[in-house]
């Protein structure tokens, strides 16, 4: 019972993470951090391989089959725990790693008595963020002008904004933004938003509850 209202959210975090890697995580290390770390929470290796198959476009995923799902395409997935977790009473980090060797971290937690589910960062870049049915993800040099040529490009394909948070390494650095969108956010418009903002990554996501 202690963990059940975690499933979800790990769900939601490896669709994310799936989404903005653009591709299936070879392995991912469900780490789960503070006073849920007391119970056993291996259940959430399984909702990170679902989630992460979700959003591949793999139908019918269920907790009972996607284990199997995932073994066919070589994905693997692991839980770690730590009761130490210095800002958050409990939290999770789901790390993918990704073919090209690369990484991709996505930390989330449950807030309050409610346990609202919240996204707090994505890889160095903090964040606030709930998850929504639409979201649109960005990656970019930091300047001038992005937020305003993001707003009006979705405000012609008359998809409206519901919130939207920025953060950045530093000013003139890296940059990610955070949008979550009303309606799903199309091909033609995440190549729109990638040619006018210069931007190294664009990726929206639908979520699938």
């Amino acid at each position: 019972q202690e963990v059940r209202p975690s499933l979800p959210l790990v769900e939601e975090m490896a669709q994310i993470a799936t989404a903005i890697a653009g591709e299936l995580p070879v392995s991912m290390e469900v780490q789960v951090r503070g006073d849920i770390a007391i119970h056993d929470a291996s259940v959430l290796a399984v909702s990170a391989l679902k989630g992460a198959l979700i959003a591949t476009g793999a139908e019918e995923v269920t907790y009972v089959n996607a284990p199997g799902l995932a073994a066919e395409r070589n994905v693997t997935s692991t839980v770690h725990t730590d009761p130490e977790s210095p800002e958050y009473r409990s939290m999770i980090s789901l790390h993918c790693a990704l073919s090209n060797g690369k990484s991709l971290k996505v930390d989330g937690t449950l807030m309050g008595i409610r346990k609202v589910e919240k996204i707090i960062a994505i890889d160095s870049f903090d964040l606030d963020l709930a998850p929504a049915d639409n979201l649109l993800f960005l990656r970019y040099t930091d300047k001038p002008g992005v937020v305003g040529s993001v707003g009006k490009i979705l405000g012609d394909a008359k998809i409206n904004i519901a919130g939207m948070q920025v953060a950045r390494a530093s000013q003139g650095g890296e940059a990610l933004m955070a949008l979550t969108v009303d309606t799903p956010v199309g091909e033609h418009v995440t190549a729109t938003v990638a040619q006018e903002t210069k931007a190294q990554l664009v990726r929206a996501v639908t979520l699938v509850n």
